[in-house]
């Protein structure tokens, strides 16, 4: 028999059975319940003994704490002063191993990769010699680079502008020119 209720009644449904027995459920989840205790009669004494324990637990009368105990209490969660602070800090710290082995690792793991992939940029000290070395090759490369341009300015006018755009502009032109007068 428990067997056959353990199928019926998953996680759920007993928090909705507990729900209803102490009064704290809604309308649907009350639905829910009742007929599911009406198809079940296992889950309709379950839910009978779950109002008993409720009954029994609202009938519960409220005592007060003696003063002695109160005292205590209060004692107990009264701030410590300022001195003791530093102190009471650390110890709670220190008393929580896995709060400060990993806070250690942090701190470790940032000096570390600190050290390790912070590398400031060399300064770069050049000698007189090498800056004119440097200036005499700058002015070779410009010098190449503008006799390539001439030669290919002189091409380009030669070769390129005369023989290939001339040449069929001026034939165009002659050909319009002639058109227009009417020859």
């Amino acid at each position: 028999m428990q067997k056959n209720i353990s199928k019926i009644i998953d996680e759920k449904l007993l928090e909705k059975i507990i729900a209803v027995a102490y009064g704290d459920a809604g309308l649907y989840d009350r639905m829910v319940v009742w007929i599911t205790a009406r198809r079940f009669p296992e889950i309709e004494k379950l839910l009978a003994e779950y109002k008993l324990t409720s009954k029994s637990v609202h009938q519960l009368v409220e005592t007060e704490l003696p003063d002695s105990k109160l005292g205590y209490v209060r004692q107990r969660t009264i701030s410590k002063p300022q001195s003791d602070f530093f102190g009471s800090t650390i110890y709670s710290f220190a008393s929580k191993p896995l709060l400060s082995a990993s806070t250690a690792g942090i701190i470790i793991l940032t000096i570390v990769s600190v050290l390790l992939f912070y590398n400031p940029p060399p300064e770069q000290r050049y000698t007189q010699a090498e800056i004119e070395l440097a200036q005499v090759q700058l002015e070779q490369s410009l010098a190449i680079v503008g006799k390539v341009f001439q030669n290919t300015e002189k091409t380009l006018d030669a070769e390129v502008i005369s023989k290939h755009v001339s040449k069929p502009l001026n034939k165009g032109l002659i050909f319009l020119n002639d058109y227009l007068i009417g020859g």
